[in-house]
């Protein structure tokens, strides 16, 4: 394994501890929002947080990706200077949309949201300005290639004041609000934590030395055009399936159908644990050696995250219903949902890196690729959604994710003339479904058949890299 992939597993490392840490966090979070708040409740919260977040992906312009490249090439400019700059445009925008959100929701009919789901959405329009900030913070501390300041901000700060809020909320009396207290609590306590992190990697910023160049400024909000619409894309992209459960049924099933998701979102941190410093190592590869090395570094990341989200899906297949159970007896339904999710996440997570080959070389394309990739889940979820209800939204996530898998493949392979045969992550798929049929299959107690899955996985896997000679290791990165 080069240095550059070593770095990126100590990252990936560091992430995954901190995803532990976040784990227990978001478990208890649903906990508390299930069994003290309940369904509706939660479904109102859930669709307006996937609003917000919506808002959150167009409104920080694609700085948290986009501020690696304004940093490397900032010529004589000093890194904070430019770091300043990016704050002020993301600022600028973000706050401009909060307050459209907020003018939207007071002027619609009544009769179009429901008034839970307003309420949720005017208390939590001005955190689009602390969340885009705090991607925004927080990646600039990726840069300096110090992953500490994200670990600690997304897994300890914000998930466990939130869960203090929304437990201190709801014995205050606030039983209506409290989940939107909690996301205001640990939005603002995150935010201050990346600022006291940036401050330490950057050093004291002096606001006399910083001129505000409004030219300056407006280029690098041209530049970030077309990946802002490729993140909206995506961003719309990955909560459709919520979106449209809540308005064809309902705030109570949109709860259930939101817990399944939170149940397939330990599969997309994974990714998320690697994006720290392989979003940075990927601009550089392709700065140094160009598209053809860089997708081979890809193709090798791409393996290994499959490698390591698989067990998850089989944790998922085996222990799902007890947990969903645990979490409240009404979000059981969800089960078959969350499996389905799930699976999704592991597509889009290990072959959606790719999508940093269009970031920086072809962001045009990729917004072409994520367009129809829009297109097809919202046919299928369409199609699906009155056919099997929430189980009908997350299979057309599935096909369309894996649809979207498919259509990156050959545009990349069309246009940059890169690509890695399908056979380079065989292993882990043929052991994944082998284990996942194991956890289905044992006639026993969860905790068996968690076992069954986890030993065919561990066997197969293991047998592959024998037998074909293949490793997990990351290379070719710079």
């Amino acid at each position: 394994m080069t240095q550059a992939g070593r770095t990126i597993v100590r990252g990936a490392s560091a992430s995954v501890a901190g995803l532990g840490v976040r784990l227990g966090a978001r478990l208890l979070f649903l906990v508390v929002a299930g069994q003290l708040y309940g369904a509706e409740l939660f479904g109102a919260f859930a669709l307006a947080v996937a609003a917000i977040e919506l808002a959150v992906a167009i409104g920080g312009l694609g700085m948290k990706k986009l501020i690696f490249r304004e940093l490397d090439e900032r010529g004589e400019r000093t890194a904070d200077h430019v770091l300043a700059d990016a704050v002020l445009l993301v600022s600028v925008a973000s706050l401009a949309l909060a307050a459209a959100v907020t003018a939207a929701i007071m002027l619609l009919p009544g009769t179009l949201v429901s008034a839970n789901t307003e309420r949720a959405l005017m208390m939590l329009a001005p955190m689009i300005a602390g969340q885009a900030l705090l991607d925004l913070l927080l990646a600039a501390t990726r840069w300096k290639h110090l992953i500490r300041y994200e670990v600690a901000g997304r897994s300890i700060v914000e998930p466990w004041t939130a869960l203090a809020a929304a437990v201190g909320a709801w014995y205050a009396g606030y039983g209506e609000s409290g989940l939107l207290i909690a996301y205001w609590a640990g939005t603002l306590a995150a935010l201050v934590f990346a600022a006291a992190g940036v401050r330490r990697c950057f050093g004291r910023f002096s606001p006399s030395a910083w001129q505000v160049r409004g030219r300056r400024i407006a280029a690098m909000g041209r530049a970030a055009l077309s990946n802002t619409a490729t993140d909206a894309l995506s961003g719309f992209f990955v909560r459709l399936d919520l979106y449209l459960v809540g308005i064809l049924m309902g705030e109570r099933a949109a709860g259930v159908y939101a817990m399944a998701r939170q149940l397939a979102m330990p599969v997309r941190q994974v990714r998320q644990g690697f994006d720290g410093l392989l979003t940075p190592m990927v601009a550089k590869t392709l700065h140094a050696r160009g598209a053809e090395t860089a997708s081979l570094a890809i193709a090798s990341a791409t393996r290994l995250i499959l490698a390591l989200q698989v067990p998850l899906l089989i944790a998922l297949c085996a222990v799902g219903r007890p947990l969903l159970h645990w979490l409240g007896p009404e979000f059981v339904a969800g089960w078959l949902a969350a499996v389905l999710l799930t699976l999704a996440e592991t597509v889009q997570g290990a072959y959606g890196i790719g999508e940093l080959m269009f970031v920086y070389r072809r962001p045009r394309l990729g917004l072409q690729v994520n367009g129809a990739g829009l297109l097809i889940a919202l046919a299928a979820s369409v199609a699906l959604i009155p056919l099997w209800g929430i189980d009908g939204a997350a299979a057309a996530v599935l096909i369309a994710y894996c649809a979207r898998a498919w259509l990156r493949r050959a545009v990349l392979k069309a246009s940059l003339g890169v690509g890695v045969p399908l056979h380079h992550s065989l292993g882990p798929v043929v052991a994944g479904a082998a284990g996942v049929a194991a956890a289905l299959l044992t006639p026993f107690a969860w905790p068996v058949a968690l076992a069954a899955g986890l030993a065919a996985y561990a066997l197969i896997l293991f047998a592959w890299l024998r037998l074909s000679g293949q490793t997990l290791a990351l290379t070719d990165f710079e």
